[in-house]
């Protein structure tokens, strides 16, 4: 790897890595820690549901949570009798599709069990089991399932009030809150069901930036602020386009609409495109550029209008 693509993995790592933790963020993680708290006092399981839109961050800040409450990594206990594998918490990304069989194998294979082929050879009862038993044996704390509507959504063969059943029996019979994250949607079918609706006192909805409030858009300049100071000063870019200046601000806002899938995109390729050159310049024609391949700013390019333009089209859109 050339002294190029390696300063131009290492400035990408960063963006992909750079969590700024803003209140939503903090709020949320506060009633995660809460979730576990109430069931530890109350020995049942009290659980907590993440909603949001796609690309308002739900997977991000599930990640960060799994990292702040089990170090991100197993722990291996050796004692005389016995190998111990300790895992605070365990998040997994629900396949497209999913079914309770591959959400059960997707678990197990996390929880430290290697061989996929003989677990898909179980029933969904027999992995069930094995489930509560290696949540109970790794001394689990948080259960977080991301990208839950996937087992519920019209394509999977499960039905709704089955699946529900199972995340009840497995709150029952391990007393360990599960953290449902997913689009808004699977809060009503949760609440379908009296006895695990009461499971899931705390909830927390992720929403785009609305730019129509000045608090919230002062947040998002906050947040682009951070990310400037800890991926791109870093990079050591000669010259680079401020991107909390006030009308290349504006225009990343009208960009991406307060979504942070949409403005990691962004600056993803913008900034690969000016790692690519050897002028060592971090331009606004960067972004401009990646946002003319970006279906999301395909239709007008924000960053090729003008500033009263920009202007003109954020109060179109938020006032």
């Amino acid at each position: 790897m050339t002294t190029s693509s390696e300063r131009q993995a290492r400035v990408l790592k960063a963006l992909a890595q750079c969590v700024v933790w803003h209140p939503d963020f903090a709020r949320a993680y506060a009633l995660a820690q809460k979730s576990m708290e109430a069931t530890k006092n109350r020995q049942a399981a009290t659980s907590i549901m993440l909603l949001g839109d796609p690309g308002v961050g739900k997977s991000t800040l599930c990640e960060r949570i799994e990292h702040e409450v089990g170090v991100g990594v197993a722990t291996e206990l050796e004692t005389e009798q016995s190998h111990i594998l300790i895992m605070p918490c365990v998040l997994i990304e629900l396949p497209p599709s999913a079914s309770i069989k591959a959400v059960a194998v997707e678990l197990l294979l996390k929880l430290g069990l290697e061989d996929r082929e003989r677990l898909l050879r179980f029933s969904s009862a027999t992995l069930t089991g094995m489930i509560i038993q290696r949540l109970i044996v790794t001394q689990t704390q948080l259960v977080i399932l991301d990208e839950f509507h996937r087992l519920v959504d019209h394509k999977t063969p499960e039905p709704k009030k089955k699946v529900c059943r199972w995340i009840n029996h497995l709150l029952n019979q391990t007393t360990i809150p599960i953290m449902l994250a997913g689009l808004p949607d699977i809060e009503e079918l949760i609440d379908s069901i009296p006895e695990l609706s009461d499971r899931y006192p705390y909830r927390k909805r992720l929403r785009y930036f609305d730019f129509a409030d000045k608090a919230a858009t002062a947040l998002f300049q906050k947040v682009i602020a951070a990310i400037e100071h800890k991926v791109i000063e870093p990079a050591d870019f000669t010259e680079r386009v401020s991107l909390t200046q006030e009308t290349t601000f504006k225009t990343i806002c009208l960009a991406t609409a307060g979504n942070f899938r949409h403005l990691n995109m962004l600056l993803n390729d913008s900034l690969t495109l000016a790692l690519a050159r050897e002028d060592n310049k971090f331009t606004l024609e960067d972004l401009a550029r990646a946002a003319a391949d970006l279906h999301f700013c395909r239709a007008s390019n924000p960053f090729c209008m003008s500033a009263s333009e920009v202007i003109a089209a954020l109060k179109k859109q938020y006032e």
